[in-house]
């Protein structure tokens, strides 16, 4: 086993057995009605099991039976798609949930216009999110813009979502200043992406 993090509690992945800093690992748990059931924020009680964040591992884990093997009173075998389908949506869920802490915190910049004029100026944005639903043009407009300043875009949620977290009307881009928030903000849409194939 190789340990690749020592910045905290050390777990290992019951598919592929690397030895990882729990943070990177996506926690499993049994209900009362024994049901495996992802436990991505790590909030739920009872023993954990773990696997890498990857969906070969979570494959892995389903085919070679590893889930009921750690948890003994697991009487519902759980099939990989429906535990992928939950990790994607609490992937997702955790985007939404820091996207909304950072308009909060004022860190967040929306409207294209807005956002355009600050990527062509010398900003401190450092990711761009632009809504599944923006036009093809003002959607090449603004990478292009981001791409010449080194800005990732990640195209995730409707306008109407958007807008939601925003706590506004529609929004089709969102842009967010730099820090350690934007940095997790952006590692969470890769995961994301990962692991609903979108990478």
């Amino acid at each position: 086993m190789s340990k690749e993090s020592c910045q905290g509690p050390q777990r290992s992945c019951i598919a592929c057995r690397k030895v990882l800093d729990q943070s990177l690992l996506v926690r499993y748990v049994l209900s009362p009605q024994g049901e495996v059931l992802v436990d991505y924020g790590r909030k739920l009680p009872g023993r954990g099991g773990y696997t890498c964040c990857e969906v070969s591992c979570l494959e892995t884990a389903v085919k070679r039976k590893q889930f009921e093997r750690i948890f003994t009173g697991c009487c519902v075998p759980p099939t990989y798609e429906a535990l992928k389908e939950s990790l994607v949506n609490q992937v997702r869920q955790r985007v939404a949930n820091l996207v909304g802490m950072a308009r909060k915190s004022g860190i967040v910049r929306s409207g294209s216009r807005l956002v355009m004029t600050e990527l062509g100026r010398d900003s401190e944005l450092s990711v761009v999110l632009l809504s599944e639903d923006l036009s093809p043009t003002i959607a090449s407009k603004v990478v292009s813009i981001a791409e010449n300043r080194g800005v990732p875009c990640h195209v995730i949620f409707d306008k109407g979502y958007m807008g939601q977290l925003m706590g506004k009307g529609e929004r089709s881009v969102v842009a967010l200043r730099s820090g350690p928030l934007a940095e997790t903000i952006n590692n969470e849409i890769l995961r994301y992406k990962q692991i609903a194939g979108e990478a």
